[in-house]
């Protein structure tokens, strides 16, 4: 009797340890980047009308975020090992077909969640969903392929993202019609997410270069990436304020002394930009709260869940 109940009790343990990794899996915290722009887009495509559906849109760039960065970690395990990327699949808690399934799990959530608003949310989400895949599955790989990664991610990350929250939004509103000024708004966003990419390559470059992986970081060098990516934080600033994009610009002002300061750092201190992304998704995010304040919940959310996460199960202090 007893061996039964210790048997069941294992068993739990095990069905809830692989339900919070596979929660893991999908970057919580790397999804507030993703939820951020979305945000903005939708309280300008009718949020700032009164609009309810901010948690569906939420619901939809989670299953579309989960989707790919899942694709990201099955063709990146190895560079995410050398990189030591405290992540469930590199660590070898899920299994390469159940990691398959939770990216084909999110991929048709999100597909499911668009299929009854517009034609234009649909097109916008399967577009995501396209990008995401050839990102980083071969032969294409975009990822590394150091122009086509910057644009990707400028493109994919920023602009469409901020996109599919105005498309979302502006589905329901009777008679609303496109706004076409918005694409220059989102081509704000897009700058915005490019720079900050340039300088996620930088800390990683030792770990790209020894799986071949040709970053912008690799081929051009810490420093110069990093003065490319404060000269596009600057643009992307001075393109929110010249777009009526406050909340980018504004976030753009509180973190280019950070950017700064790894920068002009006389070693090239890896520490020093994490701790600048880190400002600047955080602000941006604290920021959307302005115009949506329950995405605090989410947000909240998602930071406890890392900490409590990498501390009882890894052992180690993040975010």
């Amino acid at each position: 009797m007893n061996n039964l109940m210790v048997n069941r009790e294992n068993e739990l343990k095990k069905i809830i340890q692989e339900i919070v990794d596979s929660i893991a899996f999908i970057r919580p915290l790397l999804l507030i980047p993703i939820w951020t722009p979305a945000i903005i887009g939708f309280w300008n495509g009718g949020g700032n009308k009164g609009i309810g559906g901010e948690w569906e849109l939420i619901l939809l760039t989670t299953f579309l975020g989960a989707g790919i960065y899942g694709i990201n970690q099955l063709f990146d395990i190895e560079g995410d090992k050398i990189n030591n990327k405290n992540i469930p699949f590199a660590l070898g808690f899920l299994s390469p077909m159940y990691v398959k399934s939770l990216i084909f799990a999110s991929f048709l959530g999100a597909l499911i969640v668009a299929f009854p608003m517009g034609i234009t949310l649909n097109l916008l989400v399967i577009l995501g969903l396209i990008l995401g895949i050839v990102y980083s599955a071969p032969p294409i790989r975009l990822k590394d392929r150091t122009i086509y990664a910057l644009i990707a991610n400028g493109f994919g990350h920023g602009m469409l993202i901020y996109l599919i929250g105005y498309a979302f939004a502006l589905d329901k509103i009777q008679n609303a019609r496109w706004d076409w000024f918005v694409i220059l708004r989102a081509l704000a966003y897009g700058i915005a997410y490019s720079s900050v990419y340039l300088f996620t390559t930088v800390p990683d470059i030792d770990g790209d270069r020894k799986v071949g992986k040709i970053t912008f970081a690799v081929r051009y060098g810490e420093r110069k990436t990093m003065a490319l990516g404060l000269l596009g934080i600057f643009l992307a600033g001075a393109t929110g304020l010249a777009f009526k994009e406050t909340a980018l610009f504004l976030t753009a002002i509180v973190s280019l002394p950070f950017y700064f300061a790894a920068l002009s750092s006389k070693e090239i201190e890896p520490k020093l930009i994490v701790r600048a992304n880190k400002i600047a998704v955080l602000i941006l995010a604290l920021f959307a709260c302005f115009y949506i304040p329950t995405f605090i919940v989410p947000i909240a959310l998602a930071i406890a869940f890392a900490a409590i996460y990498n501390r009882v199960r890894l052992g180690v202090r993040y975010p």
